[in-house]
């Protein structure tokens, strides 16, 4: 565990609480990642995905492979396509159950329609394009049929499909090939288009948010190209940007390095160029995977990290992004088979018992924000609520050190990144009139990080049933609450945040709704 220091100056955070504010947009809570299709049929997931539906509030669910075999969607017999939708509705319907729509991303390939046997992961999903286009576009166009049939169009006008995954990879698309993969969005494209035309479909789904290059156009640019000169329908674009120097890490034993601490930034502004270049500035931008690193074993996922830098790099998103998309809800996530342990370096918000990681609450703290904006900077937001209670959030974050690279077998991670010290904050809330009722909900590594209350426990590779008792009371955060009068007419308090912390302060008024909301 970190040894205290002492917090330096205390940084002012002040603002008026009867301010209208700016539409703060929650980019955070559109869209989160999930394995695959299969995945979602385990009661395990299902328990996972509706904790953190109720307490984030995540409105899409993108996931690879809903065409794959396993889902069984497609066969041919005596020559014949065969279509068989249950396996997907048992999907959908629970996502729609809880409140979760799907943004559906139309991959792999069948095997009975592909026209190679290369594959991807050890689930074996088919990279190839099909050997029948026309039996491909029968099965987008039936498929789509049927969800309208069985959900209504007014519900199904409200999803998304993009089409593949990360084309421009040869690990997930023959041979990176983009005129396939031209062919394959057109089809697809029309194919849903066909049913009804106000459908969303878009991609192209890239592995990254690299501009053009002097020696030859991304596969970006080239998409974006082809479909303005074929006037190819495209509602929305959609890319991968992690923050790594690598796109791809699936067996997690590759060197590793991190961009800057404000590398979100740079892929957005290339994104927003690339659109306007190409006369799509219109577009919805959607970010369908978005996490620290690309690799399911990377030991700093797990880590108090993680809290500061959801919050921190969502609060730079707003209002530049439709979607950034965080990859994945559950550590239940089979690429490149279960991880050894409870805490493996995983993606998920949520381990494979169910135990809310740091990533957990850095959305959580960021779905307590109100959808009024009063003040922000680069380590806090003050938003007020729609009943008038403001929601500050201040965080500390600590960046990687300059010569960190990923390794596998890290003893402690937090050696990946800066030492930082203790930040104070002076908060300084004008037009409140008191009494009010101030909660403070603190997150660090003593407070809530359910992988440093693991290693205190001696890191068991096994979890006893009462280890995951203990890890689930470690792992919730706890909210001290006081009654506070003004000084000067204003609420002044002061908030110091660890390292790796984040600390939500909650103002509301004692007599009901807040008078300085009116």
């Amino acid at each position: 565990m970190m040894a205290p220091t002492t917090a330096g100056t205390a940084e002012e955070v002040a603002f008026d609480a009867r301010f209208a504010g700016t539409v703060l947009a929650p980019v955070w809570k559109k869209c989160v990642g999930a394995g695959r299709a299969a995945e979602a049929l385990r009661a395990d997931f299902q328990r996972h995905l509706e904790v953190a539906r109720k307490e984030i509030g995540f409105e899409y669910l993108r996931c690879h492979g809903p065409l794959c075999d396993e889902m069984m969607v497609y066969r041919e017999e005596g020559g014949k396509p065969v279509h068989n939708w249950q396996y997907l509705d048992m999907v959908y319907d629970h996502w729609l159950s809880v409140g979760i729509r799907p943004f559906v991303e139309l991959s792999f390939m069948p095997s009975d329609l592909a026209s190679g046997d290369e594959t991807c992961f050890w689930w074996r999903g088919n990279i190839t394009p099909p050997k029948d286009w026309a039996r491909w576009e029968g099965l987008v166009r039936d498929m789509v049929v049927h969800f309208v049939d069985r959900y209504g169009l007014p519900e199904v006008r409200r999803w998304y499909f993009e089409v593949w995954n990360e084309p421009d990879l040869s690990f997930f698309w023959k041979g990176a090939d983009f005129d396939a993969y031209l062919e394959l969005y057109e089809r697809t494209a029309r194919a849903v288009k066909s049913v009804a035309p106000e459908l969303r479909v878009g991609g192209p789904a890239t592995s990254g948010a690299e501009g053009s290059t002097a020696r030859k156009p991304t596969f970006a640019e080239r998409f974006l190209a082809a479909c303005a000169e074929r006037a190819l329908p495209l509602d929305f674009f959609s890319t991968h940007p992690y923050p790594t120097f690598h796109a791809l890490d699936v067996a997690g034993d590759g060197a590793m390095g991190w961009l800057g601490p404000d590398r979100l930034g740079t892929d957005l502004e290339r994104i927003d160029k690339l659109l306007a270049d190409n006369g799509y500035a219109h577009l919805e931008r959607h970010l369908t995977e978005w996490n620290s690193s690309p690799s399911p074993r990377d030991p700093s996922h797990d880590t108090a990290f993680m809290a500061p830098f959801i919050v921190r790099n969502n609060s730079s998103a707003r209002g530049r992004v439709s979607a950034l998309s965080f990859w994945v809800v559950s550590d239940i996530f089979e690429e490149a088979r279960l991880g050894d342990g409870p805490f493996h370096g995983g993606f998920g918000l949520l381990n494979a018992q169910g135990l809310k990681k740091p990533s957990f609450h850095g959305y959580w703290f960021l779905s307590r924000l109100g959808p009024a904006e009063l003040a922000s900077g680069d380590s806090f937001v003050a938003t007020r609520r729609e009943d008038g209670a403001l929601a500050i959030v201040v965080w500390n974050y600590c960046h990687y050190r300059g010569d960190a690279r990923l390794e596998r077998d890290v003893d402690d991670p937090y050696e990946l990144f800066e030492p930082g010290r203790p930040r104070r904050f002076e908060l300084s809330i004008a037009g409140v009139e008191g009494p009010v009722r101030v909660a403070t909900t603190r997150f660090d590594r003593s407070h809530g990080s359910v992988y440093d209350a693991w290693v205190e426990m001696g890191r068991p590779v096994h979890l006893s049933r009462e280890d995951v008792e203990v890890l689930h009371a470690r792992a919730e955060l706890s909210t001290k609450v006081e009654h506070a009068t003004l000084q000067d007419g204003a609420l002044r308090r002061g908030v110091v945040v660890e390292p790796h912390g984040v600390v939500l302060v909650e103002v509301s008024s004692l007599g009901g709704r807040a008078p300085w909301a009116s």
